[in-house]
């Protein structure tokens, strides 16, 4: 096909058929029929058979009612377009011709020879919108016209549901009318029970009455039992058991709709989005698998699935599918790429190449703070510390306020020993904001926790101040229980080194250095009695018992 029908400017259909045609339609028939080329292994079969359903029809029908559009008119505007009269065209294209030829219906199909015998699989399209068929009965006979004949009567058979189905229709697009537009529905399926559009029709109302979803399945069942490819009804289905919190057989039926077009990126971006709402996302995996097997190298796809693997974390797979779509579309590369992309290949442990991706993110988007925000936290995910540090303290010298930045910050310093430093930079995260201000809380408390185990362990003076330093700086942000006591017990520790020491030696500033501690041990320890009532207890139950002792040694040592 060379270009598209929707893009050329429109033969008419008076102006053609009084060019080729003695035969005049009545100026009132409401109906036109236009039967393209057949589907078919056999290009010269699938023209031959269109052409004998066309003369059959033509020859069956009421031409004063429901014209059939001839061959030549139709090859006029198809070549007019650009496409080979006998090459079967797509759904949309199809739609263009008939409303060319101002046709409402559509009689498509699919021509196969089987040995001695031709088969045509012939469907009843409305020209409005080609999702909706109707399947008409597999047609056999020796030839394309012995089928033919089939298919005119099975055809004929099928109009019976139209005036039905043409009202409700309109009456459809009528609230007030619901009512109405069902009843019409249903005579047409009375008057054609195998009918796919009335129970399509119905549907449709259904879903806008937001109606139990079992009764919009119900219907949709019975039009996949005849037409188990039908667009519309699986799109319906699935979203009916997505309501009805079948999840199961809602995948099952959009996986049917996608493979009804998997080159269809809107429709599989939005069956996908439908699935990843639902919060399922690791359902739509096999889904994207199958689309992008049946449309190798379509980038638009590919993205799409590498999105769903990063939204699903199966960073693994999502990490090279990322680089060969950068590759295939340069405009892929932005900001968010780099973004995703770094966290692709650090949630796949290699936290070298996350920061090497990072750096190269970094050199193509220079002020962009998150990307450099990222490269520091890869680049102490790898352990270069040193690497790190300059990165952050040159994003909050453009922006003293950026929190991540001066967590992460915090983080080098900590892991560097620098504690001055550490609460330095959760002074700049606490400054930024309320968020910032919890953030620098709960790191101080963490540091605090971790410093008052080692010191607890080793009973060391220096270690527990240091613990002392972060809790006091954690509750100053948040107040709260359990930084008050860890503190309080840091400080009932180091009271007991400082004054066992004082005491071996009789140094006075020892002793008194204990004192101090204990005095802090004594402040603070009972914010702990609610949430740590046994240690607490036991706490100031040895305080009652050291500080007599404290106070005399002062008075012994001390003068």
């Amino acid at each position: 096909m060379k270009v598209c029908l929707a893009g050329v400017v429109a033969l008419t259909f008076a102006g053609v058929l009084g060019a080729q045609t003695t035969r005049t339609p009545d100026p009132d028939a409401k109906f036109t029929l236009v039967v393209p080329a057949f589907i078919s292994p056999d290009k010269t079969l699938g023209c031959k058979a269109a052409q004998e359903v066309r003369d059959r029809l033509d020859g069956d029908l009421n031409y004063h009612k429901l014209p059939v559009v001839p061959r030549d008119h139709i090859d006029q505007t198809l070549q007019a377009s650009g496409f080979p009269v006998c090459d079967p065209i797509t759904p949309s294209d199809t739609k263009q011709l008939a409303s060319q030829l101002r046709a409402d219906y559509i009689v498509d199909g699919t021509a196969i020879k089987k040995g001695d015998s031709v088969a045509i699989y012939p469907r009843l399209v409305l020209a409005r919108d080609v999702s909706f068929a109707q399947p008409l009965p597999v047609a056999k006979g020796r030839s394309a016209g012995d089928a033919a004949k089939l298919v005119s009567k099975s055809f004929q058979a099928a109009l019976a549901q139209i005036p039905g189905e043409n009202q409700c229709y309109d009456l459809g697009h009528d609230a007030s009318k619901y009512p109405q537009a069902i009843a019409a529905g249903r005579a047409a399926i009375a008057a054609y029970p195998p009918s796919t559009l009335a129970r399509l029709c119905i549907a449709n109302i259904y879903a806008e009455q937001k109606q139990p979803p079992d009764s919009i399945i119900a219907l949709t069942q019975a039009v996949l039992q005849v037409d188990s490819t039908n667009r519309r009804a699986l799109e319906l289905a699935g979203q009916a058991y997505y309501d009805k919190k079948d999840l199961d057989n809602a995948v099952r039926a959009w996986t049917r709709l996608i493979a009804t077009d998997p080159s269809n990126t809107d429709l599989v971006e939005r069956v996908v989005g439908q699935i990843v709402q639902s919060g399922h996302a690791d359902q739509a995996l096999p889904i994207m698998d199958q689309v992008v097997k049946a449309n190798p190298g379509d980038p638009k796809l590919e993205e799409l699935q590498y999105r769903l693997l990063m939204v699903t974390k199966h960073f693994k797979e999502a990490a090279p599918l990322g680089e060969q779509v950068a590759k295939e579309d340069t405009a892929f590369a932005d900001t968010l790429f780099f973004l995703r992309q770094v966290t692709a290949y650090a949630g796949d442990s290699q936290p070298q190449k996350a920061a090497e991706l990072a750096a190269r993110g970094v050199a193509k988007f220079p002020n962009n703070t998150s990307l450099q925000t990222l490269q520091a936290q890869q680049l102490i995910n790898a352990g270069q510390l040193q690497q790190a540090k300059p990165v952050l303290l040159g994003i909050l010298a453009k922006n003293p306020k950026a929190t991540n930045a001066a967590v992460l910050l915090a983080t080098v310093y900590s892991q560097t020993g620098q504690n001055d430093s550490t609460i330095w930079a959760l002074h700049q995260a606490a400054a930024a904001d309320t968020s910032g201000r919890s953030t620098a809380a709960k790191f101080a408390l963490t540091q605090g926790n971790v410093w008052y185990k080692k010191g607890n362990a080793t009973k060391n003076v220096d270690t527990l101040d240091v613990a002392i330093k972060y809790l006091a700086f954690s509750d100053s942000l948040v107040a709260s229980p359990t930084p008050k006591f860890l503190m309080g017990a840091s400080a009932f520790t180091a009271g007991y080194v400082a004054d066992q020491a004082g005491a071996a030696s009789k140094d006075c500033a020892q002793i008194k250095k204990a004192d101090g501690y204990f005095g802090i041990a004594q402040s603070n320890v009972p914010a702990g009695l609610q949430m740590y009532p046994e240690p607490a207890k036991q706490i100031l139950t040895a305080l009652q018992q050291v500080l007599p002792i404290v106070q005399k040694q002062i008075k012994a040592y001390c003068k």
